[in-house]
């Protein structure tokens, strides 16, 4: 398994910076590797420090359950098969703006974004994820079984 290069996680940040900057917010953007450590963090000026936790665990969450953090929030709802999952473990962010990293079906690690609406945390982590040309797109792995 190969693991995330310095200069990628410089590139994704420097996309979710610009990305944010567009939208007009401060947003904090984390990147972590596949085992869920922290390679990568930026908070701007003007970014709220509570952003700096949320922003890792989106992005730990994503690598842990290798999806989306949106994918995740529909597994712990109320009625869902995992919901009450969200309380084992105090890192789980079910808030959408966090996306795993992959490529060629390898999962390297993920990146989480917040500051933004949840829309514009999402296109921070999109932007992210096309500077290295990984993946964008997710299928839902367990839309088959709902």
């Amino acid at each position: 398994m190969r693991e995330l290069k310095l200069d990628e996680v410089r590139k994704m940040l420097e996309a979710s910076e610009r990305e944010a900057r567009r939208c007009g917010k401060p947003s904090t953007t984390a990147i972590v590797d596949f085992g869920g450590h922290l390679r990568g963090l930026e908070r701007p000026e003007g970014g709220r420090i509570a952003n700096v936790d949320i922003a890792i665990k989106k992005a730990w969450t994503a690598i842990a359950f290798k999806r989306p953090t949106a994918m995740v929030r529909a597994i712990m709802m109320p009625d869902a098969m995992a919901y009450g999952l969200q309380h084992t473990d105090n890192r789980i962010c079910m808030v959408a703006g966090g996306f795993p990293i992959v490529e060629g079906g390898e999962f390297l690690g993920a990146v989480g974004v917040s500051g933004g609406t949840i829309d514009e945390d999402i296109a921070c982590c999109v932007e992210a994820l096309k500077a290295c040309g990984f993946a964008t797109e997710f299928a839902d792995p367990l839309k088959a079984t709902r």
